[in-house]
């Protein structure tokens, strides 16, 4: 089977899998904007959760990467599990026992000191999560997208059923803790019965640990934490910096806002996690030459031409989707809610153009230079976002988002070439995104003016067959894929 087959037939289960878990996922739209007692709220866990994401890649320090990368210089596998595994171990018991001891200023620098409970609790799904990386890098590694997707859903289906029983039905013993905290309660129960789900996994550590080797691990890796941390930034500090630029209660209402119609992008970003699932571990068995880069090059038009024909498909329906998933009609009183989507969309599909790009320096050990260009992105995310948003508020956080993801693609699309040169077929990409958006912006003119619905479905598909069409049409050839 074609490198460019497995990757699609792998893609497709991850993201079958992804779609089943983000929509059940995306059900906590529901309870959260039905039973929280404010916009506020949400606001609040949207803001604790993009903390904590900054921890998950603290935790993971680049070790799922490195592990990858090592097998493709050809150590044994076992023993480069072994290695990382006890790392993560070790490094994951040190960052609990910190926590513990410094629980009371952990809150109070998450913005909530009077709220500690929240660190005890969120400190249970990091450390699983983090113990989890491995395994789940390993199953990836051995193709198993199937074993790989029925732990993810396992996880999404106890955290979802949790938080709707806590939330509609809180238990009196339970009685005493905020809605926020009984939320962060059933992410600590889901990780929790994945890690346990993995457990034979997770201590397969008996291979004897070679410091020489994990010397070099950390310094191919270390850098990767930066890379992480950047992305962090500019997919999740805007929702802090929400709060904390604007009044206390403007601030999490904004959040609050902008959070869900977040959520709305939840295709885009599925497609694009399920996507680095399949493809991180197939572009790590590949051998360096040209017919490799060749490949490169097609499977990136491909992966272009999706996403361009999910951000056409949901920007046609978005409008009854919102108002079928989002309950509280409050969230809609900012119209400029549903005028995020389209940008956010885009900049997701940006950020996945970019972990194509990445493949330069994940492959030639420059992730210094990785970490660079990841890092001048962030630093931008922040310099913007404290200028903006006291001015414009979630919208600016948006149009930032898609800025820097689409300019950290053209840095590392003209650094990489030198390093690792790929013939990127730069015309057609720009061709399915711009016409894209051009069909888009055609049929929001001409729908306003159709008052039969069956019309307008009508004009919806003949768009979409046309986008089709025109991806058809500018395909490479693949007889070399």
């Amino acid at each position: 089977m074609g490198i460019l087959k497995k990757l699609a037939s792998q893609t497709l289960v991850y993201g079958l899998s992804s779609m089943l878990g983000r929509f059940i996922n995306f059900l906590l739209v529901i309870p959260h904007t039905e039973y929280l007692k404010s916009v506020g709220a949400y606001g609040d866990v949207t803001t604790i959760f993009a903390f904590m994401s900054f921890f998950n890649i603290l935790l993971s320090y680049g070790m799922d990467t490195a592990y990858f990368n090592f097998i493709r210089k050809g150590y044994p596998e076992n023993k480069v599990y072994a290695i990382a595994q006890k790392s993560l171990f070790i490094s994951t018991f040190t960052f609990v026992v910190l926590s513990l001891i410094l629980a009371p200023q952990g809150a109070a620098f998450l913005g909530y000191p009077d709220n500690t409970e929240y660190v005890y609790v969120c400190l249970i799904f990091l450390s699983f999560d983090a113990l989890s990386i491995l395994p789940f890098a390993r199953i990836r590694h051995q193709e198993k997208p199937l074993k790989f997707a029925t732990v993810k859903l396992i996880n999404i289906f106890v955290n979802v059923s949790l938080n709707i029983l806590l939330l509609a039905h809180t238990p009196e013993f339970l009685s005493g803790f905020s809605q926020v905290s009984l939320i962060f309660m059933a992410n600590a129960a889901a990780s929790t019965i994945s890690f346990l789900i993995l457990t034979p996994m997770a201590f397969d550590v008996s291979y004897a640990f070679d410091k020489e080797v994990f010397k070099e691990m950390i310094k191919y890796a270390w850098p990767l934490i930066f890379v992480g941390f950047a992305g962090m930034v500019n997919e999740t500090l805007d929702r802090t910096l929400l709060k904390r630029l604007l009044p206390d209660a403007e601030g999490s209402y904004q959040n609050g806002i902008y959070g869900a119609f977040y959520k709305l992008t939840m295709v885009m970003t599925m497609f694009v996690q399920a996507y680095r699932f399949a493809a991180e571990p197939l572009f790590f068995k590949q051998k360096d030459g040209e017919e490799s880069s060749k490949m490169y090059a097609d499977v990136m038009y491909w992966f272009v031409a999706v996403c361009s024909f999910i951000f056409l498909s949901c920007m046609y329906f978005i409008e009854p989707l919102a108002h079928l998933f989002i309950k509280n009609q409050d969230f809609f009183k900012d119209a400029r809610g549903m005028f995020v989507v389209p940008i956010l969309l885009l900049a997701n599909m940006f950020l996945g153009i970019y972990y194509n790009l990445s493949i330069w320096y994940r492959f030639t050990n420059n992730t210094k230079i990785g970490a660079a260009i990841a890092v001048s992105g962030a630093i931008l995310t922040i310099v913007l976002n404290i200028w903006f948003i006291p001015l414009y508020g979630f919208i600016a956080c948006a149009w930032i988002t898609l800025g820097i993801y689409s300019s950290m693609c053209i840095a590392s699309y003209l650094i990489g070439k030198h390093y690792f040169p790929v013939p990127y077929h730069i015309q057609k990409y720009l061709i399915l995104i711009v016409f894209s958006i051009g069909l888009w912006l055609f049929q929001d003119m001409v729908i306003c003016h159709i008052h039969v619905k069956w019309i307008g479905f009508l004009i919806n598909f003949a768009l979409l067959s046309l986008m089709l069409l025109i991806i058809w049409l500018l395909q490479p050839k693949l007889k070399n894929a």
